[in-house]
């Protein structure tokens, strides 16, 4: 009968290992669980995992992110590959350890939640490990505060002066609501004029209106009644 791991334990037996034949590639949870892992973009986080595929004992600092070899993975363009790169180094995850050449060389980068054992020939000046616990997100810019006329004065509200810079400005007695305006009187006027017949179908009462003292009221309303009168002409129904 087999024993469990607790008896091969009393017993002083090492319960055997399990382990997979297969590498793979490692990211701290720590790194995951961040909040700069949360603000990073898809293509960043792919990324990310590219790098991380690359790490064995003692290369770190020695990784490439060259498009020819990030385009196996999915990462379609150039620009979509250097805006991820730059966003893994703006949130503190990677550091470019050496720039590319001018023979064609790749640059060289480095996780930092990791050390870097090979030193040679990187600059490492500058590099901070575990960046990306230093990360902050940055103030998003508010928009601009519309305006509700073009005076360029913002709409307030005080218990004292409930409406003084609320809008435009308002009328200063109600005959100004009254009288029609300019660029609407002229063509209401021409219609009652050349089509009477058609006007005097609606059955809609005119309401009475208050004189206004410029006398624009009185004669709008002489010109309604003489349009008013019956028409002599045959009217073809």
């Amino acid at each position: 009968m087999a024993t469990d791991r607790t008896e091969q334990s009393r017993r002083g037996q090492s319960a055997p290992k399990t382990t997979t034949k297969h590498p793979y590639a490692a990211i701290e949870h720590r790194v995951i669980d961040s909040p700069a892992f949360a603000d990073l973009k898809p293509t960043a986080q792919a990324l990310l995992v590219l790098l991380a595929r690359q790490l064995t004992k003692d290369n770190n600092g020695h990784l490439q992110a060259s498009f020819k070899w990030c385009n196996r993975f999915g990462i379609g363009s150039e620009h979509t590959l250097r805006t991820a790169i730059a966003e893994l180094i703006a949130h503190g995850f990677i550091y470019r350890t050496r720039s590319h050449g001018a023979n064609g060389a790749w640059a060289r980068y480095a996780v930092t939640w990791l050390p870097i054992k090979q030193r040679d020939g990187l600059f490492l000046n500058n590099f901070v490990s575990c960046a990306w616990r230093d990360w902050a997100p940055t103030k998003k810019k508010s928009t601009p505060q519309k305006l509700l006329d073009c005076s360029g004065i913002k709409c307030s509200f005080t218990p004292e002066h409930p409406a003084e810079t609320a809008g435009s400005r308002g009328a200063k007695t109600a005959d100004y609501e009254l009288i029609p305006c300019r660029a609407m009187k002229e063509p209401l006027l021409r219609a009652w004029i050349n089509h009477p017949h058609t006007c005097r179908a609606s059955q809609t009462p005119i309401r009475p209106r208050p004189k206004s003292k410029n006398g624009l009221l009185i004669q709008w309303r002489e010109k309604l009644a003489l349009s008013a009168k019956p028409n002599n002409r045959n009217e073809v129904h």
